[in-house]
């Protein structure tokens, strides 16, 4: 997905700054961030990203490749499979003194961006 919107329905959450929309990342030579062979989003308004970790988890942080982020989607049994987009993410977790289950947070594809985005 090349836009999407990693949202909470939960408008008091500890970590609402990580969520909103997200595209694709393109490199100073206008190709497409990579980590771990998926595409790495950012965030519309903030410097965070949401890329693939080595483990095949889609991670949402401040440092592309990092191993610890804010939130986390869950992973295919297989890393080397993974899940080739965020969107595809059943549960996801945040941190909060270690990883903790959120049933709040979706990811959904976006269809129409604000104006600029």
């Amino acid at each position: 997905c090349p836009k999407i919107n990693l949202k909470t329905s939960n408008g008091k959450h500890k970590l609402r700054s990580v969520f909103g929309d997200y595209k694709l990342h393109l490199g100073v030579d206008g190709s497409v961030t990579t980590c771990h062979r998926c595409p790495v989003l950012k965030h519309s308004n903030l410097p965070l990203y949401l890329y693939r970790d080595r483990q095949g988890r889609w991670v949402a942080g401040p440092e592309i490749g990092a191993v610890r982020g804010s939130v986390r989607g869950d992973h295919s049994e297989d890393p080397e499979l993974g899940m080739e987009c965020p969107c595809q993410a059943t549960m996801w977790q945040c941190y909060d003194r270690g990883w903790q289950d959120d049933n709040t947070v979706r990811v959904g594809k976006c269809q129409v961006f604000r104006q600029g985005y």
